[in-house]
């Protein structure tokens, strides 16, 4: 009985330490999870992903597609009106009854005529295609300020790390200075310069930080994001050569643009609503039944074809209307291939001194930078150069390649504002 007992207890605390274990490796996992959410990053397509999830500009052009698709429901209507039911009665007197009491029902309902149905239906639905092509428009840009902001993050990060490094150096620098001062091997003179530079790349850190945290705060409002929401990103600036002509790039912005396709179906629109207002000036009849009854005489059942005679109203106002918005269209497409092949040239223009910037850098300036990085360290280890020698050609070096992450910034953002006048993707994202 003992043993049993004895049994019981072990058994009972190895099912409470499993439990135990249990909890702790659940725990442990969530608190995980919940660091993995933290610290995860997010990539340009993710960005672009949430920036047309949460843009508000975005949203508020999507309502107008509603406010559309609520026209579509009302042209589809089989009848154009609801029907009107009307009674009335009278009392009247009559020399065999005394007083009698009439009444009449009678029951209207108008009809469209000369497809206007039809028409109408057109015009919603040109008015639905040009709302898309808005939106796509709307969408187009967002995706060039995400793209652009993006790499604007991204390249503040990278010089936020060099500048880091050069203040590093100076920091070494300054103290090995302070040093051969105090030894009597330099002048105040070098002593005070040296301090100026050291101020300098602090000041320099301090810039570059700040550029970081704004350009940080710019993508989180692009995307939606609460600006204290941690955002971290990941991605790499690289060189990608392109070859394009501005031939096919102004091709390609006629035939894909959405703005000028809403401007196209605007056009549309407004031609069939011409068609729709000529077919109104003949009106709708009005199809009417009745029902009467007369005390002492006999009940009347009967119908009738009512229609409005187009005098005076001929749609003449509706007329100028719709004419004057294909006019108004018609002008509009021609500025927009206008302002289209502006936008192209100057966006490849741009595109082409990037590319000769870029081209520089990477064919004749940054192979020397890394071959002298390398040259500096070798000469610094077998004692050619002594240490201060050493940081300051390191330093150099290093602010060259601060300036060669600006030119491939340069480069990239050139690319997507012609990839934003073109209306397509050059590169693969």
């Amino acid at each position: 009985m003992i043993v049993s007992i004895h049994h019981i207890k072990c058994t009972t605390i190895v099912i409470l330490i499993s439990s135990v274990l249990a909890l702790l490796a659940l725990t442990s996992n969530v608190l995980m999870a919940q660091s993995e959410v933290k610290t995860k990053t997010a990539t340009l397509e993710e960005c672009i992903n949430m920036a047309i999830e949460n843009n508000l500009q975005l949203a508020a052009a999507r309502k107008r597609l509603e406010v559309a698709n609520a026209d579509r429901i009302k042209a589809s209507l089989l009848l154009p009106t609801n029907p009107k039911l009307g009674s009335k009665s009278g009392a009247r007197e009559s020399s065999s009854t005394g007083r009698d009491t009439d009444y009449t029902i009678t029951l209207s309902q108008e009809f469209e005529v000369f497809g206007q149905r039809r028409k109408r239906i057109r015009v919603a639905e040109k008015g639905i295609e040009r709302v898309k092509f808005e939106i796509a428009d709307v969408e187009r840009n967002v995706i060039a300020k995400v793209k652009a902001n993006f790499y604007e993050v991204l390249t503040s990060l990278e010089i936020v790390k060099l500048k880091s490094y050069v203040e590093g150096i100076f920091e070494k620098l300054w103290s090995a200075t302070v040093e051969r001062y105090k030894a009597g091997a330099i002048s105040a003179l070098e002593l005070n310069s040296i301090k100026i530079r050291y101020g300098l790349t602090k000041q320099q850190l301090l810039i570059a930080k700040k550029n970081y945290q704004n350009s940080l705060l710019n993508l989180k409002l692009l995307l939606g994001k609460p600006r204290n929401e941690a955002l971290n990103i990941e991605d790499k600036l690289s060189y990608e050569k392109l070859h394009v002509s501005m031939e096919d790039i102004l091709t390609s912005a006629y035939k894909t643009r959405p703005d000028l396709k809403a401007m196209e179906f605007e056009k549309e629109r407004a031609s069939n609503e011409i068609s729709l207002r000529k077919a109104e000036i003949i009106p709708n009849p009005d199809l009417s039944g009745f029902f009467t009854r007369e005390s002492g005489t006999d009940d009347i059942v009967g119908g009738g074809v009512s229609i409005s005679i187009p005098i005076w109203d001929r749609k003449q106002s509706e007329l100028k209307k719709a004419r004057t918005a294909k006019d108004v269209a018609n002008i509009n497409i021609k500025n927009k291939y206008l302002e289209i092949q502006k936008e192209v040239e100057a966006a490849y223009h741009s595109f082409m001194a990037a590319k000769e910037g870029i081209a520089i850098f990477t064919d004749e300036i940054m192979p020397q930078v890394n071959e002298n990085l390398k040259l500096n360290e070798i000469s610094y280890n077998e004692g050619e150069i002594n240490f201060i020698e050493f940081l300051t050609v390191e330093s150099d070096l290093i602010e060259i390649q601060a300036a060669y992450l600006n030119a491939l910034l340069d480069y990239n953002n050139a690319i997507v504002n012609l990839e934003t006048a073109s209306g397509k993707k050059l590169i693969p994202q």
